[in-house]
């Protein structure tokens, strides 16, 4: 019954004169048209801000950086600007060659607001490490060469005020970075860990290196971090890894739905005979950092309501 009403009410809308049934069209036509338009428009101005963003990132210039930025800018990591700003500037000293690289995913509009899917790659390949520490103790003083690797995705929160789009947020999703020194550049070893961890629940942390050689005697240790700045370096414990190269633990995430990283160091020692072959010599050849992020949620303290609370205010989605 109700088809054969809809139909019937169509009948009787289509009787009026032809004119206003052309207005009715071209009024259609022309919505779709400026909408689309306006749309278009919004998608190349975020392309463009982000290639912007990446120029400057590779130019190491945080000023610039600081532009596309809302000044009421808060991560879901509860950084604010002057946070992010300062972590990006230690990230620039530390690593005076890194390199990123952007890929954009998709772009949503939402009137004012836009969400944009990214993917970013990180390198640095001209770092020198002049002491590792093991145990609270310095293990050798000699310079070695090591690289930085990272990858990143995550989810960017923009709005548009007076015609101009910054960005007001942005969510990771998944990150991973390893840092290899010396012999441990030759290695293939990644962190296990996993994406999302409930507050105080148990996760397991799995360090495995896949093609380890029978002649060092590698030590490494297992920890979680949470992510807070300035970042806390983990005091932990080293074992021996397996023969079989794999080493794992299990941690409780913290229960504050803070999220967190799991950590992995792990330290090389190469073993070898004097020129005598009368004694053993042990020389610390290599090092690694890895890093896993872990996404931790805790029914008393969700992301969601602090970002509501700190970033949207008064605002309305």
């Amino acid at each position: 019954m109700k088809k054969i009403f809809i139909i019937i009410a169509a009948l009787f809308l289509l009787s009026p004169a032809v004119y206003a049934e052309n207005i009715e069209e071209n009024f259609e036509t022309y919505s779709v048209h400026n909408f689309l338009n306006k749309e278009k428009s919004d998608k190349a101005q975020i392309k463009e801000l982000f290639s912007n963003l990446n120029k400057y990132s590779n130019a190491h210039d945080t000023d610039k950086i600081k532009e596309f930025y809302s000044k009421d800018y808060i991560s879901y990591d509860g950084f604010n600007l002057n946070t992010f700003i300062a972590a990006i500037k230690e990230t620039f000293e530390t690593y005076p060659d890194i390199a990123y690289k952007s890929r954009i995913k998709t772009i949503n509009v939402y009137d004012s607001w836009a969400s944009v899917e990214l993917t970013d790659t990180s390198l640095s390949e001209k770092q020198a490490l002049t002491q590792a520490i093991v145990n609270n103790k310095p293990v050798f003083d000699k310079k070695i060469e090591g690289i930085m690797e990272s990858v990143c995705d995550y989810v960017v929160y923009l709005k548009k005020t007076g015609g101009r789009w910054q960005i007001y947020s942005d969510n990771i999703i998944s990150e991973t970075t390893s840092i290899k020194y010396g012999n441990a550049r030759d290695l293939k070893m990644d962190i296990v860990s996993p994406l999302v961890a409930k507050g105080g629940e148990e996760y397991c942390i799995s360090l495995n290196i896949k093609n380890k050689p029978e002649d060092y005697i590698m030590l490494a240790s297992l920890s979680r971090e949470e992510i807070k700045y300035p970042p806390k370096m983990p005091v932990d414990s080293f074992r021996k890894v397996p023969s079989k190269g794999t080493l794992e633990r299990v941690v409780h995430a913290n229960k504050n739905g803070v999220n967190e990283y799991s950590l992995a160091s792990v330290g090389i020692t190469e073993i070898s005979l004097n020129e005598e072959k009368t004694a053993i010599n042990y020389e610390m050849s290599g090092i690694a950092f890895l890093m896993k992020r872990v996404n931790v949620y805790a029914e008393k303290n969700t992301a969601d309501k602090e970002y509501v609370d700190k970033i949207l205010k008064k605002e309305k989605l």
